[in-house]
C-alpha cells in the first residue's frame, strides 16, 4: 500500500463540509474540513456516519450540512467520533470511515505482518479496506470440473479504517489461468465478530477457517454453469455493469468488444436493434452464443487480472449473486465442452460457437 494512514478524534460540531453548486443547480460535498485540514470525502464516511447517528442521506434534502451537524451535536448525548485518514504518496488526504472512539481498530501495520505470516495472496487495498486470499484449514482441495482444475481459497475482507467487521468469503482459484472467483454474495459469506480484541479474532480465523459445505455448494454451482446456456437477460446486465465502470477507467479500452465475442452479436442474432425491445420474461428464455460457464470466467479474469480495486469488488459480487441464484436457462447445454482459457485482448479467440 503506497499511503500511510493517521487516526484522531474530532467532535460533529468541529466537521465542517466544503460544497460547491453543479451546473444543474444540485449541491454537492467538494472537500471535508477536519482539524483544520481540507480532505476529499468517502462514501465510506458517510456510509460509517449515517450508521452512527442512525440517519441517512436523504436529510441533506432539507437542511445543510452545517445544520445537519449541529443538530446532531445538540441533540446527541456524546458527538465525539476518532476518524480515520489515507495519506497517499502526493500528499492528498481521504476521509475514510468514522466511529466511536472505543471501538476496537485493526490497524493496518500489525494486520499486515499477521496476513503475512498466514501466506497472504493477492493482498490489495481499496478505500479503506484490505482483501487477501489465503488456504482454508483443510488445505486448497486441488479438484476437476469438467475440463478445468480449480483450489479452494478464502478471501479475508478487513477493514482498518474502524468501520465494519471483517469478512470472509468463499473463493476458488481457476489454475489454468489464474482466476480467483470470489462468491461476493450473503450463501458465500462468514462474518468475524472481533470483540475487543481483533487481531486475534482474526488470527484464530486464518487459523482455523474451512467450510466444506459452502464449497461443495460452489463447486455445484461451476458444474452446472458449464451444462446452462447464458440468457440475453443475464449478459446485458453484465453488459450494463461493464459500460457502468468503463468510462471512468476501471477496466480497459476493449473490454466491451471482447464481451461481445464471448456472448456473440446477440442483436444480430435475434434480428433487433435493442434488445431492451423484448420482454425480461423473454430475455430470460432466449441463450446467447456462450454459456454461464464463460461469464463467470469472463468476469473472474477481468476482475483478478486487469480491473482497478472497486470495480473488480462490483465485477466479483455480481458474479457471486449470479453463482447464488438459479441460471435463467440452467442444465439447457447437453454435453461439456472445452473452455476458453482467457478472453481479453485475445483477438477473435471466444467461445466455441456450435451449441451441442
Amino acid at each position: 500500500m503506497n499511503c500511510t494512514f493517521q487516526y484522531g478524534l474530532t467532535r460533529v460540531r468541529d466537521l465542517r463540509a466544503v460544497t460547491r453548486v453543479t451546473p444543474s443547480g444540485k449541491t454537492v460535498v467538494a472537500a471535508m474540513e477536519v482539524q483544520g485540514e481540507l480532505m476529499d470525502d468517502t462514501k465510506r464516511f458517510w456510509t460509517s456516519f449515517f450508521t452512527r447517528f442512525g440517519i441517512s442521506d436523504t436529510v441533506f434534502k432539507y437542511f445543510d450540512h452545517h445544520e445537519v451537524f449541529q443538530r446532531i451535536a445538540g441533540r446527541s448525548r456524546d458527538d465525539t467520533l476518532r476518524y480515520c485518514v489515507e495519506r497517499n504518496s502526493d500528499g492528498r488526504a481521504k476521509l475514510l470511515a468514522v466511529s466511536a472512539p472505543g471501538r476496537p481498530a485493526v490497524r493496518p501495520e500489525e494486520f499486515l505482518e499477521l496476513i503475512g505470516r498466514y501466506d497472504g495472496e493477492d493482498i490489495r487495498y481499496d478505500t479503506g479496506i484490505v482483501t487477501s486470499a489465503h488456504i482454508p484449514n483443510s488445505g486448497d482441495g486441488q479438484f476437476t470440473i469438467g475440463p478445468d482444475s480449480f483450489k479452494h481459497r478464502f478471501v479475508l475482507e478487513t477493514p482498518i479504517d474502524g468501520y465494519g467487521n471483517p469478512r470472509i468469503y468463499l473463493s476458488m482459484l481457476r489454475l489454468v489461468c489464474t482466476n480467483g472467483m470470489v462468491g461476493y454474495a450473503p450463501t458465500f459469506r462468514s462474518e468475524i465478530r472481533v470483540g475487543k480484541e481483533p487481531i486475534y479474532s482474526i488470527t484464530r480465523a486464518l487459523e482455523n477457517y474451512d467450510n466444506g459445505e459452502g464449497y461443495a455448494a460452489l463447486r455445484q454451482r461451476f458444474e452446472s454453469a458449464q451444462t446452462s446456456w447464458a440468457s440475453i437477460y443475464e449478459c446485458n446486465k453484465i453488459y450494463r455493469l461493464l459500460a457502468k465502470w468503463q468510462p471512468h477507467g476501471e477496466l480497459g479500452t476493449s473490454v466491451l468488444n471482447d464481451f461481445n465475442r464471448v456472448t456473440g452479436n446477440l442483436n444480430e442474432l435475434y434480428g433487433l436493434a435493442n434488445l431492451d425491445a423484448l420482454s425480461t420474461k423473454r430475455q430470460r428464455v432466449l441463450p446467447a452464443r456462450c454459456r454461464v460457464y464463460d461469464l463467470l470466467n469472463f468476469l473472474s479474469e477481468l476482475a483478478t487480472h486487469h480491473a482497478k480495486p472497486a470495480a473488480g469488488r462490483a465485477l466479483q459480487g455480481h458474479l457471486g449473486g449470479l453463482v447464488a441464484d438459479e441460471y435463467d436457462m440452467e442444465g439447457t447445454a447437453k454435453t461439456v465442452t472445452d473452455f476458453n482459457d482467457f478472453f481479453l485482448g485475445r483477438g477473435n479467440g471466444g467461445p466455441p460457437a456450435s451449441w451441442n
